[in-house]
């Protein structure tokens, strides 16, 4: 068994010494693996907008933002017969009523607080190393309108009734 191991290993040898496939292999999957941690923080921040997009589709589904007075009468027996608003009782019924609803919401609620996160530590690691300088200057100014983007998202979310 150690023979056909052996012989298979020289054979690779020689034909990676006719066309060198492993420097090539090398160098494109130090594109794809970087060496430092710090190269993930887009891909944690995309990741986090995709469970952003995903989660938050789902949740618009059963939200009724409407401020509309009614007394509740939902599954959460505390607030039973409580004057409040439409959309503070839908909020309710998709933490307590709607299978899954409430895990959703928590995943909706740490995946923005990822996304924030990993775009402003993003943001700081191109800056302390200069990776905004030519010809990378659009995606700074991109970057920067992102992270005005999201923060004016935040706020809007958070004033969502919870």
């Amino acid at each position: 068994m150690s023979v056909i191991v052996n012989e298979a290993g020289k054979a690779i040898s020689r034909a990676d010494e006719r066309a060198p496939i492993s420097s090539l292999l090398k160098s494109n999957l130090r594109k794809v693996f970087p060496d430092h941690w710090s190269f993930m923080l887009g891909e944690i921040a995309l990741y986090s907008f995709i469970i952003l997009l995903l989660t938050g589709v789902y949740l618009t589904i059963w939200f009724k933002p409407s401020m509309t007075e009614i007394v509740y009468n939902g599954s959460y027996t505390p607030l039973v017969g409580i004057h409040m608003s439409e959309a503070y009782a839908s909020a309710l019924d998709i933490s307590f009523d709607v299978r899954g609803g409430l895990l959703l919401r928590q995943i909706h609620h740490w995946a923005a607080l990822f996304f924030m996160a990993a775009m402003i530590v993003h943001m700081f690691r191109i800056f302390f190393t200069g990776a905004f300088r030519r010809p990378r200057e659009f995606n700074w100014v991109i970057g920067g309108s992102m992270i005005l983007i999201g923060l004016l998202e935040g706020f809007a979310g958070y004033s969502l009734p919870d």
